[in-house]
Formats: C-alpha cells, sequence, structure tokens
C-alpha cells in the first residue's frame, strides 16, 4: 500500500468555477440556478487509473452561497479534493464517503466541519485510506524526517500504554518496537491505527502531535 500519487495534482476549471484534482479525485463546482438560485453546485469525482469516471457525488453546496468570493471557491475545492484524496484505495468508491461529503457542502471547510468530516470518512473507509490520509498530513504539517522522529516517540509510548507483546520484558521497549520504528513512516501509522482503531487515530494522533491533521487552508498554503 502506498499514498496517491501526487503527479495527478492540478487547478481545473475556469477562473469563476474552479476545480482542484488530487490524485484520483477530482471536486469541482458548477452554476445551476435551476437546481438552487442561491448555492453553487458541487461535484466530487472519482477517476480510475487512467482517468476515466468511475463515481460522482454530487449536490447543491449551502456552505457557498453563489456571492462567495474567488478565493473561497478555490480554497474549498482545494480542501475538499485532499480530505478525499485517498479514497480511491478503498474498492467500493465514493458511496462510502457520502455522510461526510455532505457535511461539507452543509458545514462548509472551518476547521470543526473538517475534524468532524474526517472522523466519520475515517469511519466508513478501509485501513489503507486511513493510513495513508495520516500519513499524508503528517508529512504536509511538519515533514518527513520530523514526522518519523515524532511517530518513533509515539509508537513507543502507545507500546508502553496498550502492553505491547514486542515490549517484552528481558529487552528494552525501543528495541521492543524496533521493527515498527525501522520500518518508516507507513508502517509506524500502519500500528497506531491497528492498536486505537482506524476510528480513533486521528484523534489520538492529534493529541500527542497537536496538529490538527485535517487540510486547512492554512496547511494547503491556500
Amino acid at each position: 500500500m502506498a499514498p496517491t500519487s501526487f503527479g495527478k495534482d492540478g487547478w481545473l476549471g475556469t477562473p469563476n468555477l474552479h476545480g482542484y484534482r488530487a490524485g484520483d479525485i477530482v471536486a469541482k463546482l458548477d452554476d445551476l440556478p435551476d437546481v438552487d438560485p442561491q448555492h453553487l453546485y458541487f461535484d466530487l469525482l472519482l477517476l480510475d487509473k487512467d482517468g476515466r469516471f468511475l463515481d460522482n457525488h454530487s449536490g447543491a453546496c449551502r456552505a457557498l452561497a453563489r456571492t462567495r468570493s474567488l478565493d473561497e471557491r478555490s480554497r474549498f475545492v482545494r480542501v475538499v479534493a485532499e480530505l478525499a484524496r485517498h479514497v480511491s484505495m478503498d474498492p467500493r468508491g465514493l458511496a462510502v464517503v457520502g455522510q461526510a461529503l455532505t457535511l461539507i457542502r452543509e458545514r462548509g471547510i472551518e476547521t470543526g466541519g473538517l475534524v468532524l468530516a474526517a472522523q466519520i470518512l475515517d469511519m466508513c473507509c478501509n485501513d489503507d485510506v486511513v493510513v495513508a490520509s495520516l500519513m499524508n498530513l503528517l508529512e504536509m504539517s511538519m515533514g518527513n524526517d520530523e514526522a518519523m522522529r515524532t511517530m518513533c516517540e509515539v509508537v513507543i509510548t502507545l507500546a508502553r500504554e496498550s502492553g505491547d507483546g514486542r515490549a517484552e520484558q528481558d529487552r528494552p521497549l525501543e528495541i521492543g518496537v524496533g521493527s515498527i520504528n525501522g520500518g518508516g513512516l507507513q508502517a509506524q501509522v500502519s500500528y497506531v491505527v491497528r492498536t486505537v482503531s482506524k476510528a480513533r487515530a486521528r484523534a489520538y494522533l492529534r493529541d500527542v502531535t497537536y496538529f490538527n491533521l485535517v487540510p486547512t487552508p492554512d496547511l494547503l498554503g491556500v
């Protein structure tokens, strides 16, 4: 398992109706006054590896009135695309994240709403999606090297708290979890997800790293 490639990322759409592609996900806006005269329309598309359409989630975006600025529009599509970036790793498609996407369309991308949407996404998606999302956000928050160093301490602390079998009495705990910390960030995050559950992993890491671990506009620089 590896996170979705960043090579397909980029802005799409028009100057007034922005779109953004994050891996195999495209988030875009449309203006459909016959559907909703007050709000913009939102589409999230899931593409296959060749860029062909697989699935979509669409609906009026109550969080984006038609009067919202161009910057607010671009921030919205970028953030939602990043939130859903790794959903393509779940073979069930976008149906499993419909509740999270509906919440974002209703509440927008303020941090509290993003945290709740990410929690719903984590509960619904498979472990691979959760691990890839957390790896991506840890690297964006602190860089790969610092993320791995931070996660070394997280793994050691969690092994001690959970009574993990690798932490045997006849050898230091740090040696017992060495195979995890030696396996890189993916092994470290996977261990957390397995140990505390995919539904709790993001909140656990948020508490110990002091990062929100959601793709906020500030984190993305938009």
